[in-house]
Protein backbone atom coordinates (compact mmCIF):
# COMPACT_ATOMS: atom_id res chain seq x y z
CA UNK A 1 0.00 0.00 0.00
CA UNK A 2 1.25 3.31 -1.08
CA UNK A 3 2.06 5.89 1.61
CA UNK A 4 -0.18 8.37 -0.19
CA UNK A 5 -3.24 5.64 -0.07
CA UNK A 6 -2.14 6.04 4.21
CA UNK A 7 -2.49 9.34 4.25
CA UNK A 8 -5.46 9.39 2.51
CA UNK A 9 -6.65 6.83 4.79
CA UNK A 10 -5.29 8.65 7.77
CA UNK A 11 -7.90 11.60 6.25
CA UNK A 12 -10.48 9.32 6.52
CA UNK A 13 -9.80 8.45 9.84
CA UNK A 14 -9.74 11.59 11.09
CA UNK A 15 -12.73 12.62 9.18
CA UNK A 16 -14.92 9.66 10.55
CA UNK A 17 -13.83 11.24 13.94
CA UNK A 18 -15.47 13.70 13.54
CA UNK A 19 -18.77 12.49 12.01
CA UNK A 20 -18.34 9.72 15.08
CA UNK A 21 -17.73 12.03 18.03
CA UNK A 22 -20.94 14.80 16.34
CA UNK A 23 -22.78 13.57 13.90
CA UNK A 24 -24.54 10.73 16.81
CA UNK A 25 -24.53 12.70 19.49
CA UNK A 26 -26.17 15.44 17.40
CA UNK A 27 -29.08 13.40 15.79
CA UNK A 28 -29.66 12.01 19.67
CA UNK A 29 -29.43 15.65 20.90
CA UNK A 30 -32.33 16.94 18.03
CA UNK A 31 -34.57 13.93 19.10
CA UNK A 32 -33.93 15.05 23.03
CA UNK A 33 -34.88 18.50 22.66
CA UNK A 34 -37.89 18.22 19.97
CA UNK A 35 -39.12 15.10 21.25
CA UNK A 36 -39.90 14.65 17.86
CA UNK A 37 -38.04 13.43 14.32
CA UNK A 38 -38.65 16.57 12.39
CA UNK A 39 -35.73 18.31 13.76
CA UNK A 40 -33.65 15.26 13.13
CA UNK A 41 -35.38 14.95 9.56
CA UNK A 42 -34.52 18.59 9.19
CA UNK A 43 -31.01 18.36 10.12
CA UNK A 44 -30.44 16.12 7.77
CA UNK A 45 -32.14 17.18 5.09
CA UNK A 46 -29.99 20.43 4.90
CA UNK A 47 -27.19 18.20 5.34
CA UNK A 48 -27.09 16.49 1.92
CA UNK A 49 -28.36 19.44 0.03
CA UNK A 50 -25.47 21.63 1.36
CA UNK A 51 -23.42 18.41 0.55
CA UNK A 52 -24.48 18.83 -3.02
CA UNK A 53 -24.25 22.16 -3.29
CA UNK A 54 -20.74 22.01 -2.03
CA UNK A 55 -19.48 19.68 -4.57
CA UNK A 56 -19.17 22.60 -6.76
CA UNK A 57 -17.60 24.89 -4.07
CA UNK A 58 -14.86 21.94 -3.64
CA UNK A 59 -14.35 22.17 -7.53
CA UNK A 60 -13.48 25.50 -7.65
CA UNK A 61 -11.29 25.64 -4.29
CA UNK A 62 -9.26 22.37 -6.02
CA UNK A 63 -8.55 24.81 -9.66
CA UNK A 64 -6.24 26.26 -7.23
CA UNK A 65 -5.43 23.50 -3.79
CA UNK A 66 -6.53 20.55 -3.40
CA UNK A 67 -5.79 20.63 0.36
CA UNK A 68 -7.48 23.43 1.27
CA UNK A 69 -10.77 21.08 0.93
CA UNK A 70 -9.97 19.23 3.77
CA UNK A 71 -8.89 22.30 5.96
CA UNK A 72 -12.24 23.99 5.08
CA UNK A 73 -14.21 20.38 5.55
CA UNK A 74 -12.67 20.38 9.15
CA UNK A 75 -13.50 23.86 9.79
CA UNK A 76 -16.97 23.52 9.11
CA UNK A 77 -17.21 20.90 11.46
CA UNK A 78 -16.34 22.95 14.17
CA UNK A 79 -18.75 24.98 13.42
CA UNK A 80 -21.56 22.80 13.16
CA UNK A 81 -20.26 21.62 16.87
CA UNK A 82 -20.27 25.33 18.01
CA UNK A 83 -23.99 26.47 17.59
CA UNK A 84 -24.93 23.12 19.67
CA UNK A 85 -22.67 24.39 22.41
CA UNK A 86 -24.02 27.25 21.82
CA UNK A 87 -27.71 27.21 21.65
CA UNK A 88 -28.04 23.68 23.75
CA UNK A 89 -31.78 23.22 24.74
CA UNK A 90 -32.54 25.80 21.56
CA UNK A 91 -30.67 23.56 19.20
CA UNK A 92 -33.67 22.27 17.61
CA UNK A 93 -34.82 25.54 16.59
CA UNK A 94 -31.60 25.80 14.44
CA UNK A 95 -32.09 22.15 12.47
CA UNK A 96 -31.60 23.31 9.52
CA UNK A 97 -28.03 25.75 9.98
CA UNK A 98 -26.52 23.07 11.34
CA UNK A 99 -27.30 20.66 8.56
CA UNK A 100 -25.71 23.40 6.08
CA UNK A 101 -21.93 23.40 8.20
CA UNK A 102 -22.36 19.49 8.26
CA UNK A 103 -23.49 19.26 4.51
CA UNK A 104 -20.38 21.49 3.61
CA UNK A 105 -18.00 20.00 5.80
CA UNK A 106 -19.43 16.48 4.09
CA UNK A 107 -19.01 18.16 0.32
CA UNK A 108 -15.71 19.47 0.84
CA UNK A 109 -14.19 16.57 2.16
CA UNK A 110 -15.68 13.91 -0.14
CA UNK A 111 -15.05 15.70 -3.31
CA UNK A 112 -11.17 14.85 -2.52
CA UNK A 113 -12.16 11.53 -1.58
CA UNK A 114 -14.25 10.56 -4.56
CA UNK A 115 -11.78 11.77 -7.01
CA UNK A 116 -9.11 10.40 -5.64
CA UNK A 117 -10.43 7.20 -5.86
CA UNK A 118 -12.16 7.35 -9.01
CA UNK A 119 -8.09 8.55 -10.38
CA UNK A 120 -6.07 6.46 -8.27
CA UNK A 121 -7.29 3.12 -7.77
CA UNK A 122 -8.06 0.17 -9.71
CA UNK A 123 -11.05 -2.37 -9.34
CA UNK A 124 -9.13 -4.43 -6.80
CA UNK A 125 -7.51 -0.89 -4.98
CA UNK A 126 -11.06 0.42 -4.94
CA UNK A 127 -12.91 -2.79 -3.39
CA UNK A 128 -9.64 -2.69 -0.63
CA UNK A 129 -9.58 0.98 -0.01
CA UNK A 130 -13.85 0.73 0.65
CA UNK A 131 -13.03 -2.14 2.89
CA UNK A 132 -10.46 0.27 4.47
CA UNK A 133 -12.92 2.67 4.61
CA UNK A 134 -15.27 0.87 6.15
CA UNK A 135 -12.55 -0.21 8.87
CA UNK A 136 -11.93 3.25 9.72
CA UNK A 137 -14.86 4.46 10.22
CA UNK A 138 -15.78 1.81 12.50
CA UNK A 139 -13.13 1.90 14.17
CA UNK A 140 -13.26 5.38 14.68
CA UNK A 141 -16.37 5.12 16.46
CA UNK A 142 -15.74 2.74 19.11
CA UNK A 143 -15.71 4.77 22.71
CA UNK A 144 -15.98 7.57 21.01
CA UNK A 145 -19.76 8.50 21.82
CA UNK A 146 -18.84 7.14 25.15
CA UNK A 147 -16.19 9.03 25.62
CA UNK A 148 -17.71 12.79 24.52
CA UNK A 149 -20.20 12.11 26.56
CA UNK A 150 -18.27 11.86 29.63
CA UNK A 151 -16.33 14.71 28.17
CA UNK A 152 -19.12 17.22 27.76
CA UNK A 153 -20.91 16.11 31.38
CA UNK A 154 -17.65 16.68 33.14
CA UNK A 155 -16.07 19.53 31.21
CA UNK A 156 -18.64 20.99 29.47
CA UNK A 157 -18.84 21.45 25.27
CA UNK A 158 -16.01 23.64 25.46
CA UNK A 159 -13.67 20.84 26.52
CA UNK A 160 -15.16 19.13 23.76
CA UNK A 161 -14.61 21.64 21.02
CA UNK A 162 -10.80 22.12 22.24
CA UNK A 163 -10.27 18.66 21.37
CA UNK A 164 -11.58 18.52 17.75
CA UNK A 165 -9.79 21.54 17.44
CA UNK A 166 -6.56 19.08 17.90
CA UNK A 167 -8.33 17.05 14.96
CA UNK A 168 -8.49 19.87 12.71
CA UNK A 169 -4.83 20.39 13.35
CA UNK A 170 -3.83 16.84 12.34
CA UNK A 171 -5.67 17.12 9.49
CA UNK A 172 -4.22 20.22 8.65
CA UNK A 173 -0.35 18.76 9.12
CA UNK A 174 -1.87 15.63 6.98
CA UNK A 175 -2.84 17.61 4.04
CA UNK A 176 0.67 19.63 4.50
CA UNK A 177 2.24 16.63 3.75
CA UNK A 178 0.19 15.22 0.81
CA UNK A 179 1.82 15.97 -2.57
CA UNK A 180 0.71 19.48 -4.49
CA UNK A 181 -2.48 18.77 -6.11
CA UNK A 182 -5.23 20.27 -8.47
CA UNK A 183 -7.34 19.92 -11.07
CA UNK A 184 -7.22 21.45 -14.27
CA UNK A 185 -10.87 22.02 -15.45
CA UNK A 186 -14.72 22.03 -13.95
CA UNK A 187 -16.96 19.40 -14.40
CA UNK A 188 -18.80 18.90 -17.17
CA UNK A 189 -22.34 16.78 -17.60
CA UNK A 190 -22.89 14.81 -20.72
CA UNK A 191 -26.33 13.72 -20.29
CA UNK A 192 -26.46 12.46 -23.85
CA UNK A 193 -23.75 9.84 -23.30
CA UNK A 194 -25.19 8.61 -20.41
CA UNK A 195 -28.24 8.25 -21.70
CA UNK A 196 -26.93 6.31 -24.19
CA UNK A 197 -24.61 4.02 -22.48
CA UNK A 198 -27.14 1.02 -20.79
CA UNK A 199 -24.54 0.02 -18.76
CA UNK A 200 -23.93 3.58 -17.01
CA UNK A 201 -27.57 4.34 -16.62
CA UNK A 202 -27.86 1.18 -14.77
CA UNK A 203 -25.04 2.26 -12.01
CA UNK A 204 -26.21 5.77 -11.74
CA UNK A 205 -29.96 4.39 -10.83
CA UNK A 206 -28.54 2.25 -7.83
CA UNK A 207 -27.19 5.29 -6.15
CA UNK A 208 -30.67 7.29 -5.44
CA UNK A 209 -32.49 3.49 -5.60
CA UNK A 210 -30.29 2.37 -2.39
CA UNK A 211 -29.43 5.44 -0.36
CA UNK A 212 -32.53 5.30 1.73
CA UNK A 213 -31.11 2.12 2.84
CA UNK A 214 -27.81 3.81 4.43
CA UNK A 215 -29.67 6.38 5.98
CA UNK A 216 -32.30 3.96 7.49
CA UNK A 217 -29.26 1.83 9.41
CA UNK A 218 -27.80 5.95 10.28
CA UNK A 219 -31.03 6.63 11.90
CA UNK A 220 -31.48 3.06 13.39
CA UNK A 221 -28.33 3.14 15.15
CA UNK A 222 -28.87 6.89 16.51
CA UNK A 223 -32.87 7.60 17.52
CA UNK A 224 -34.30 4.39 16.31
CA UNK A 225 -32.65 2.48 19.28
CA UNK A 226 -32.58 5.47 21.20
CA UNK A 227 -35.83 5.66 21.80
CA UNK A 228 -35.89 1.72 23.65
CA UNK A 229 -33.05 2.52 25.39
CA UNK A 230 -33.22 6.31 26.75
CA UNK A 231 -29.44 6.22 27.51
CA UNK A 232 -26.51 7.33 25.99
CA UNK A 233 -24.67 5.26 28.21
CA UNK A 234 -25.96 2.33 27.05
CA UNK A 235 -26.25 3.72 23.21
CA UNK A 236 -22.42 4.43 23.17
CA UNK A 237 -21.41 0.73 24.20
CA UNK A 238 -24.33 -1.02 21.75
CA UNK A 239 -22.28 1.37 18.88
CA UNK A 240 -19.48 0.18 19.93
CA UNK A 241 -20.68 -3.47 19.44
CA UNK A 242 -21.84 -2.80 16.22
CA UNK A 243 -18.59 -1.41 14.95
CA UNK A 244 -16.23 -4.21 16.66
CA UNK A 245 -18.63 -6.96 15.16
CA UNK A 246 -18.21 -4.54 11.32
CA UNK A 247 -14.71 -4.04 11.52
CA UNK A 248 -14.06 -8.21 11.96
CA UNK A 249 -16.79 -8.69 8.99
CA UNK A 250 -14.65 -6.25 6.85
CA UNK A 251 -11.93 -8.34 7.75
CA UNK A 252 -13.67 -11.17 6.50
CA UNK A 253 -14.49 -10.03 3.43
CA UNK A 254 -10.82 -9.36 2.46
CA UNK A 255 -9.47 -12.54 3.50
CA UNK A 256 -12.70 -14.26 1.65
CA UNK A 257 -12.22 -12.43 -1.77
CA UNK A 258 -9.23 -14.38 -2.85
CA UNK A 259 -10.88 -17.43 -2.16
CA UNK A 260 -14.51 -16.33 -3.70
CA UNK A 261 -15.43 -14.55 -6.54
CA UNK A 262 -17.05 -11.08 -5.84
CA UNK A 263 -20.28 -11.94 -7.20
CA UNK A 264 -20.81 -14.56 -4.60
CA UNK A 265 -19.84 -12.51 -1.95
CA UNK A 266 -22.13 -9.55 -2.66
CA UNK A 267 -24.81 -11.98 -3.17
CA UNK A 268 -24.46 -13.25 0.76
CA UNK A 269 -24.52 -9.29 1.45
CA UNK A 270 -27.62 -8.60 -0.36
CA UNK A 271 -29.26 -11.75 1.56
CA UNK A 272 -27.73 -10.25 4.89
CA UNK A 273 -29.50 -6.36 3.94
CA UNK A 274 -32.62 -8.34 3.16
CA UNK A 275 -32.70 -10.34 6.26
CA UNK A 276 -32.14 -7.31 8.53
CA UNK A 277 -35.02 -5.51 7.39
CA UNK A 278 -36.89 -8.70 8.26
CA UNK A 279 -36.37 -9.24 11.91
CA UNK A 280 -37.71 -5.07 12.13
CA UNK A 281 -41.15 -6.14 11.11
CA UNK A 282 -41.53 -6.93 15.04
CA UNK A 283 -39.68 -3.50 16.24
CA UNK A 284 -37.87 -4.11 19.93
CA UNK A 285 -35.02 -3.66 21.67
CA UNK A 286 -33.42 -6.62 21.00
CA UNK A 287 -34.89 -7.01 17.09
CA UNK A 288 -32.92 -3.78 16.49
CA UNK A 289 -29.80 -5.63 18.30
CA UNK A 290 -29.79 -7.92 15.42
CA UNK A 291 -30.58 -5.59 13.11
CA UNK A 292 -27.88 -3.58 13.44
CA UNK A 293 -24.97 -6.80 14.08
CA UNK A 294 -26.19 -8.54 10.60
CA UNK A 295 -26.15 -5.01 8.43
CA UNK A 296 -22.74 -4.90 9.31
CA UNK A 297 -22.40 -8.13 7.14
CA UNK A 298 -24.62 -6.54 4.22
CA UNK A 299 -22.18 -3.41 4.60
CA UNK A 300 -18.89 -5.40 4.22
CA UNK A 301 -19.97 -7.51 1.33
CA UNK A 302 -22.65 -5.39 -0.40
CA UNK A 303 -22.18 -1.81 0.62
CA UNK A 304 -18.77 -0.90 0.37
CA UNK A 305 -18.04 -3.21 -2.70
CA UNK A 306 -21.18 -1.65 -4.59
CA UNK A 307 -19.89 2.17 -3.63
CA UNK A 308 -16.05 1.41 -5.00
CA UNK A 309 -17.92 0.43 -8.18
CA UNK A 310 -20.36 3.30 -8.09
CA UNK A 311 -17.14 5.39 -8.19
CA UNK A 312 -14.42 3.53 -10.16
CA UNK A 313 -17.04 3.04 -13.04
CA UNK A 314 -17.36 7.32 -13.17
CA UNK A 315 -14.06 7.18 -14.76
CA UNK A 316 -14.32 4.20 -17.04
CA UNK A 317 -17.48 5.54 -18.17
CA UNK A 318 -15.65 8.93 -19.00
CA UNK A 319 -13.53 10.66 -21.90
CA UNK A 320 -12.02 13.30 -19.91
CA UNK A 321 -11.36 15.17 -16.50
CA UNK A 322 -14.32 16.97 -16.79
CA UNK A 323 -17.21 13.67 -17.47
CA UNK A 324 -14.78 12.04 -14.56
CA UNK A 325 -16.24 15.04 -12.33
CA UNK A 326 -19.35 15.47 -13.93
CA UNK A 327 -19.91 11.47 -13.30
CA UNK A 328 -19.28 12.69 -9.67
CA UNK A 329 -21.59 15.00 -9.54
CA UNK A 330 -23.93 13.01 -11.15
CA UNK A 331 -23.45 10.62 -8.39
CA UNK A 332 -23.94 13.08 -5.76
CA UNK A 333 -27.20 14.41 -7.20
CA UNK A 334 -28.85 10.62 -7.30
CA UNK A 335 -27.16 10.16 -3.67
CA UNK A 336 -28.84 13.78 -2.19
CA UNK A 337 -32.35 12.80 -4.33
CA UNK A 338 -32.52 9.34 -2.59
CA UNK A 339 -31.61 10.57 1.15
CA UNK A 340 -33.74 13.83 0.73
CA UNK A 341 -36.96 12.06 -0.02
CA UNK A 342 -36.08 9.68 2.57
CA UNK A 343 -35.82 12.51 5.77
CA UNK A 344 -38.84 14.04 3.66
CA UNK A 345 -41.25 11.60 4.46
CA UNK A 346 -39.51 11.27 7.80
CA UNK A 347 -40.61 14.94 8.91
CA UNK A 348 -44.28 14.83 7.28
CA UNK A 349 -45.12 11.19 8.13
CA UNK A 350 -42.83 9.44 10.90
CA UNK A 351 -44.03 9.71 14.89
CA UNK A 352 -42.16 6.69 16.02
CA UNK A 353 -41.91 2.85 14.84
CA UNK A 354 -45.96 2.47 15.20
CA UNK A 355 -46.04 4.47 11.57
CA UNK A 356 -47.62 3.42 8.98
CA UNK A 357 -44.23 4.98 7.17
CA UNK A 358 -41.84 2.76 9.27
CA UNK A 359 -43.39 -0.37 7.24
CA UNK A 360 -42.85 1.20 4.41
CA UNK A 361 -39.91 2.02 4.78
CA UNK A 362 -39.12 -1.82 5.71
CA UNK A 363 -40.83 -2.84 2.20
CA UNK A 364 -38.82 -0.66 0.40
CA UNK A 365 -35.45 -1.54 2.00
CA UNK A 366 -35.66 -5.61 1.70
CA UNK A 367 -36.15 -4.69 -1.93
CA UNK A 368 -33.58 -2.27 -2.68
CA UNK A 369 -30.15 -4.37 -2.29
CA UNK A 370 -31.56 -6.53 -4.67
CA UNK A 371 -32.67 -4.62 -7.03
CA UNK A 372 -29.44 -2.73 -6.99
CA UNK A 373 -27.58 -5.86 -7.40
CA UNK A 374 -29.40 -6.66 -10.54
CA UNK A 375 -28.58 -3.21 -12.01
CA UNK A 376 -24.94 -3.47 -11.18
CA UNK A 377 -24.28 -7.22 -11.40
CA UNK A 378 -22.24 -6.83 -14.48
CA UNK A 379 -20.34 -4.12 -12.94
CA UNK A 380 -19.90 -6.07 -9.56
CA UNK A 381 -18.28 -9.12 -10.64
Amino acid sequence: MSDNIKKMVFSQTIYSIFKSFIMIFVNIYLWQTGESMQGVALFNIFNYTAAFLSFYIANKIALVNMKLNYIGSSLAFILLFTITAIFQEGVNDYAALMGIFGGIGDGLFFFNMNYYQAYQLDREEADTFMSMVGMVTKASSIGTPVISGMVINRFGFNAMIYALLLLVIAQMLNAISLPKANIQHMFRINFKKMLQCKDQKRILLTHAIHAPYGQFIIMANSVFLYSFTRSEVVMGYLNTLFAIASILLYMVYLKLRSHFTRKNMTRIGVFALAFSIMVLFQPNFWTFIIFSLTVGLGDAFFNKPLTGAQIYYAKQYSDDEREVLGNLMTRVFLLTTGRCVFYLLVFFFYKDYTSPIFTIFLGYNLLSPYVSYRLARKQME
